[in-house]
């Protein structure tokens, strides 16, 4: 695999400006050409970054009158915005197809994806691989399993599947601040594609083999930041967020040993460095349903003005099940789920969580 040579600009680096006369970025001889499903804040963030970083890109959107929408943006009308239904649509011809969509909809995509493939190929277990890249934050509700798990439960055996997480605000991406992100695969041959289609100055690219490590974090950070948004909400302090925050870490990392994940990821970009963000980003939309949540806002009522999907909200009764299928004691957890999904005010909730019983800090590593 290579990357094209040449210099951007330091404007064309941060997306300032249209990388008009840019060299394109190549892979395997050709110019790179990837696909993201999903035309809300995150995937058009990651669609313009792309486009600025000298890929060709494909926005497949569900809703046709996008194309008109971001056709005064000077990045992402370099896109092509096509309908998610449309039959020419062959994703193997992609160098890598980014799935910007929330997790409870990621079934539905996955399902799509195999009718969609079946348009072109009668046998989708014959056709060329396809490389899927997950960007959903989340749990399966009802299943509780992760993102990888149902898409290697409904596409074809041969497809590499891996998840792209950590600590990254739609608009900052879009507006090409420096980030970074860990790309989370299996694959060896799809870890080294993504960094060869992504990876750039002001959006690096780390990459990891525990894809479970990273999607369980990426996915209960939004649950504790909640609790986080609730103590900022009752004007608790510093002191106090930075104990949920820290408690709360405890609970992922305890979670995700639980399933098998290495815990040195959760001292990375997806855990430590996407907590972080999540619980004291003003930009964090669960960090803002807590503040929203302890100021007697119901959370119907946040989620529609919101105009977005809150995972935090769904994520939560998920990782609650889960905690206590695996009989973990996760009080920070615990806590968003009463509010959410037992009426439990933030103040009382908040309150039992401060005068639960003593206990060593790492007591759950002795058993």
């Amino acid at each position: 695999m290579e990357i094209a040579n040449g210099t951007l600009s330091p404007d064309t680096l941060m997306g300032l400006s249209t990388p008009l006369g840019q060299p394109f970025r190549y892979i395997d001889g050709h110019k790179a050409h990837i696909a993201i499903m999903g035309a809300g804040a995150f995937g058009t963030a990651l669609a313009a970054g792309a486009r600025s970083g000298g890929c060709d890109v494909t926005v497949i959107s569900h809703e046709p009158e996008k194309r008109q929408e971001y056709s005064v943006d000077p990045l992402l009308s370099l896109c092509s915005f096509v309908y998610q239904y449309d039959t020419k649509l062959d994703l193997t011809k992609f160098d890598a197809v980014i799935l910007a969509v929330s997790s409870q909809a990621l079934r539905d995509a996955a399902t799509w994806i195999v009718t969609q493939q079946k348009k072109h190929y009668s046998n989708t277990e014959s056709m060329p691989p396809l490389y899927i890249a997950c960007a959903a934050k989340g749990i399966e509700r009802g299943s509780l399993k992760l993102p990888s798990q149902i898409l290697t439960e409904i596409l074809p055996p041969q497809t590499h599947i891996g998840t792209l997480s950590g600590p990254t605000f739609a608009k900052e991406l879009r507006k090409g601040l420096p980030s970074a992100m860990v790309f989370a695969s299996r694959s060896e041959n799809f870890r080294t594609r993504i960094k060869t289609l992504l990876h750039r100055a002001f959006f690096r690219i780390y990459d990891s083999d525990d894809t479970v490590g990273v999607e369980l974090a990426g996915a209960l950070k939004n649950v504790v930041a909640v609790v986080a948004g609730g103590c900022d909400g009752m004007e608790l302090g510093n002191n106090a967020r930075a104990a949920v925050v820290t408690r709360g870490f405890g609970e992922i990392v305890q979670i995700g040993v639980a399933l098998g994940a290495n815990s040195l990821t959760f001292l990375g970009l997806g855990g430590l460095g996407d907590l972080f963000l999540t619980t004291a980003g003003d930009l964090s939309r669960n960090r803002q349903l807590g503040i929203r949540l302890a100021r007697g806002e119901k959370k119907e009522t946040i989620a529609a003005a919101t105009g977005e999907v809150i995972e935090g909200i769904a994520t939560t009764e998920s990782a609650y099940q889960l905690a206590k299928k695996l009989g973990i004691d996760a009080p920070v957890i615990q806590v968003a789920y009463s509010v959410l999904y037992e009426n439990l005010a933030v103040r009382e909730a908040l309150l039992a969580l401060v005068t639960r019983s003593h206990k060593g800090e790492f007591e759950w590593t002795q058993k």
